[in-house]
């Protein structure tokens, strides 16, 4: 890390290979509080990337490469080698940065509904086009009560609420008071400056130049639209690396480690426990 960013770690002790999660776009580790509640026993290890949850905010950084040379300065202030490192969303293509520039740190990966579509498929040839798709809609402040309604008409369980509100502190104008309107916690100029920097990435680049056991956890889109576009964004990537993945998809939306921890869990223990043999 550079001078002067420190990064909030959540570290919990655990026996076995140790599993590193690592959120996306203006989320937190908190994003990861239920999936981690599914991996008793073993050594589980969450970071807020600079400028999310209670990190720092540098005024500079946000790309996908410096995330990923943040992630290792942590593992390696921790002393750790050969993780199963899970990623969701901008945090999958995070873990396979990490997994290209630092292969020993990784020992498996594990891409929760990110890191192997091909952005310029998935969002828009341009960024023009692209950022609308990326970026998040901030033309509300919602309330603490609005969003733990939203959770609820999404079918998210109760314990999911939490991991939700994380992402969101108050704003001035409500005093601190714990129902008045709220805000991501990731500032808008390093929101656009991630997005574009996730739009430049080049997923099958990355997964080609990879050897380590890697399985991707997809939802299916509810809509057949996105869900074609989804499916091509996906074979472009895998055309292009040429390298075995293995897909598990499973019902739900973008927001899998809330929507199905049991599955995401899965995956991320099976990947541990063919490191550990």
């Amino acid at each position: 890390m550079a001078p002067g960013v420190d990064l909030a770690v959540h570290d919990v002790p655990g026996s076995g290979p140790a599993v590193v999660l690592l959120h996306g776009l203006a989320s937190t580790h908190r994003w990861w509080d239920l999936v981690a509640d599914r991996l008793p026993g073993r050594r589980v290890v969450r970071i807020d990337h600079r400028g999310h949850g209670q990190s720092s905010t540098p005024p500079g950084g946000y790309t996908i490469q410096t995330l990923a040379a943040d992630t290792a300065a942590v593992l390696g202030t921790l002393q750790l080698r050969r993780s199963v490192v899970a990623g969701h969303s901008l945090g999958a293509t995070v873990a396979l940065h990490l997994a290209v520039h630092r292969p020993d740190l990784v020992d498996g990966l594990c891409l929760v509904d990110g890191g192997i579509y091909d952005p310029r498929i998935l969002f828009g040839a341009s960024w023009w086009d692209a950022q609308y798709a990326m970026r998040l809609d901030r033309r509300i402040a919602p309330t603490p009560a609005m969003l733990t309604a939203w959770a609820h008409g999404r079918g998210l369980p109760d314990d999911a609420v939490p991991s939700l509100l994380a992402n969101y502190q108050p704003t001035p104008a409500n005093g601190g008071t714990g129902s008045g309107p709220v805000r991501l916690r990731l500032a808008v100029e390093h929101e656009i400056q991630l997005a574009h920097s996730l739009w430049r990435a080049d997923p099958a680049a990355l997964l080609a130049r990879i050897s380590v056991p890697t399985v991707a956890v997809l939802a299916h889109p509810r809509d057949p639209v996105a869900a074609a576009t989804q499916q091509r964004a996906l074979r472009h990537t895998l055309d292009q690396a040429r390298r075995p993945v293995t897909t598990r998809w499973v019902d739900g939306s973008h927001d899998l480690p809330l929507e199905q921890p049991d599955h995401v869990g899965t995956a991320i223990a099976d990947l541990a426990d063919g490191a550990e043999t």
